[in-house]
């Protein structure tokens, strides 16, 4: 299943590249920003039955626009993402979350439905690169702790997660004109993790929605 989503994806995004080649001309712009949001993200496949937990996201992003229709973002940032669960025991039952820290670097084309205006809608998709830097539990109401912290099998937290997570990110973007060169964004993505999280040969993904604004301004042509 998740083979075919990525060959779909894949397709998807380079049909997407090609119209970009094809209507392209000579106008570019380069624009620059800083971003904050919040992610709302959960396990799926084997661990489908995780609640959604929200983390931090914050970083920058850089766009490439062309003919003012077109446009190739790219963006860098700390990701917070994870799961809340149950352990369940006879008689007893354990909630639990987990926080999976990211560098994520979404790399999306996006297409633009005006050329001009204060308000320009986009929708956007792409491949999403994650780089695990550190992991936490927490259990009940108990703060987050180190997993060799909390389990003396454990050594660190590389020896439950993988450090990269590949996934396909698509979304809505809102940019709102405040001034010379100078826009307001606000992007919705999900994103659908295409790669196993965990190791021990468990079937498990990252599924996230995240929220977040910033301000781009345009460094030139």
């Amino acid at each position: 299943m998740k083979k075919q989503f990525l060959k779909i994806s894949v397709l998807s995004l380079f049909a997407m590249i090609l119209s970009v080649s094809v209507f392209a001309q000579s106008d570019r712009v380069w624009s620059i920003g800083p971003e904050v949001g919040v992610n709302f993200s959960k396990w799926g496949s084997d661990a489908d039955d995780s609640d959604y937990k929200t983390g931090l996201l914050a970083g920058a992003f850089v766009t490439y626009s062309i003919q003012n229709t077109y446009g190739f973002t790219a963006k860098v940032l700390f990701s917070q993402k994870g799961a809340a669960y149950t352990l369940s025991a006879p008689g007893d039952d354990t909630d639990v979350k987990a926080q999976l820290n990211y560098i994520e670097i979404p790399i999306t084309a996006r297409v633009f439905f005006n050329r001009e205006g204060t308000i320009r809608p986009n929708v956007f998709l792409g491949p999403s690169f994650g780089f695990l830097t550190g992991a936490k539990v927490k259990v009940e109401d108990g703060d987050y702790e180190n997993y060799e912290d909390i389990d003396d099998n454990i050594d660190s937290y590389k020896d439950v997660y993988n450090t990269f997570d590949l996934g396909i990110a698509a979304g809505l973007g809102l940019n709102i004109k405040v001034g010379e060169e100078m826009y307001f964004i606000i992007d919705a993505r999900y994103t659908y993790g295409l790669t196993d999280i965990a190791k021990g040969g468990s079937d498990v993904n990252n599924q996230a929605v995240a929220v977040s604004a910033g301000l781009s301004f345009g460094i030139g042509n």
